[in-house]
């Protein structure tokens, strides 16, 4: 197989871990196609995960490639079990992300994931923990879709020098031989720079349409402001098959803080309940806001003695909210909670489409912790953040210490 000078040397990484973070149409999943298939060769009885974050993605894309790489494979493929059984004794499993838990219990000798730049967070992690065990490699091949996860979590400890286990590869849309320039050239004149940049170059830039567009200087180091703070608020987005989420804010000297989160899928509401429980008692919460669209769960919460109280419901108000308080530069991030960050760098409304109308609602996509900083911030009491409200009940035998 004949590569282009920069596919080989990403075809050839040696560390533990690559990341291929090229424009679109640039050979990134021929290149994850063929990786994958120089793996079954090393490893003939080992297993092994191709992984994308959507099934759409999964099927359409990323397999449609494999197989026309490898054709000879498709008659073990296994679609509704996710497996491809080889003769040699080896699985390579079938996953699509958007279940990151499903991919645990996997010992796997090395994986691809394709697309990964529009993955959760946690599918990420996951995947490094299946080869912790057997020292194998993983192929991450993706468009810089955003500016989350894989940027703050893999870019930049690369280029830092923070991991040596890491390597990084990118290319511009171009520089695949079989590129069309015309077409090129006539995007370049279409797309904003920043969007065609992304697209084409496999350049990191902001996503076009982000609801919270959070200025890096308003990410800080975390400060240790518990005992200042004159609020301490939870919020909780309920979920199963999608995580439920819980965020922990502080309201400090007339600023918004993100201190804290958590954030699983498949956990039942007793779970929960134990989680929201302990971070009630680590960082002193006096009010707890939870989605109402499960008023079933909420009760459940006041029979298990957590006092939570319905969060207000309007989309859109509490977005422009949110959005203020950000351009007041009343709004802050802990560095340290990453899953808000990942998802604060995704959270966008549709792509306008010629001929359709979109709708001003963000779209429906990892955005769990999201709706629980929309709960907590917007159904705190806003007409005077000076004025402290009235706290939920049995506060004040908690923590008399406070003077609350």
């Amino acid at each position: 197989m004949k590569f282009f000078s920069k596919q080989y040397d990403a075809f050839n990484f040696t560390t533990q871990f690559c990341a291929t973070v090229c424009g679109s149409q640039s050979g990134k999943t021929f290149l994850g196609a063929h990786w994958a298939g120089k793996k079954l060769i090393q490893f003939p009885t080992k297993n092994g995960a191709i992984v994308a974050p959507t099934y759409k993605i999964l099927q359409q894309a990323t397999m449609e490639k494999f197989f026309q790489v490898w054709p000879n494979l498709r008659q073990y493929y296994k679609e509704q079990k996710g497996e491809i059984v080889l003769p040699t004794g080896a699985k390579i499993f079938v996953r699509s992300a958007d279940n990151a838990l499903g991919m645990e219990g996997m010992t796997i000798h090395w994986w691809w994931y394709d697309e990964a730049g529009m993955g959760s967070r946690l599918s990420y992690v996951v995947l490094r923990t299946r080869v912790s065990m057997t020292g194998g490699q993983g192929l991450i091949t993706t468009t810089p879709h955003n500016m989350g996860w894989l940027y703050s979590e893999y870019y930049i400890p690369w280029k830092n020098g923070e991991d040596d286990q890491l390597s990084f590869f990118t290319w511009k849309s171009i520089e695949n031989p079989y590129f069309n320039q015309e077409f090129y050239n006539a995007e370049k004149g279409r797309l904003r720079p920043e969007e065609f940049a992304r697209r084409y170059m496999g350049q990191f830039e902001k996503m076009e349409g982000l609801v919270y567009d959070v200025p890096e200087a308003q990410i800080i180091d975390p400060l240790d402001i518990v005992k200042r703070a004159d609020a301490r608020v939870m919020g909780i987005d309920w979920g199963f098959r999608n995580p439920a989420a819980i965020g922990i804010y502080y309201l400090y000297d007339k600023a918004w803080y993100v201190v804290d989160e958590w954030k699983r899928p498949e956990k039942t509401t007793a779970e929960i309940i134990k989680v929201a429980e302990a971070l009630k008692k680590e960082h002193r919460i006096q009010f707890i806001y939870a989605d109402p669209a499960e008023p079933d769960r909420i009760e459940e919460c006041r029979r298990a003695g957590l006092d939570v109280e319905e969060a207000l419901k309007d989309v859109k108000g509490g977005i422009s909210y949110v959005q203020q308080l950000i351009r007041e530069k009343k709004f802050f991030m802990f560095n340290n909670c990453r899953d808000h960050i990942d998802e604060i760098n995704t959270y966008c409304y549709p792509e306008e489409k010629e001929g359709k109308e979109i709708k001003d609602v963000p779209m429906k996509l990892n955005d769990h912790l999201m709706d629980s900083l929309r709960y907590a911030l917007f159904t705190y009491p806003r007409d005077n953040l000076l004025v402290q409200p009235k706290a939920s009940s049995g506060v004040n035998q908690y923590y008399p210490e406070l003077g609350i």
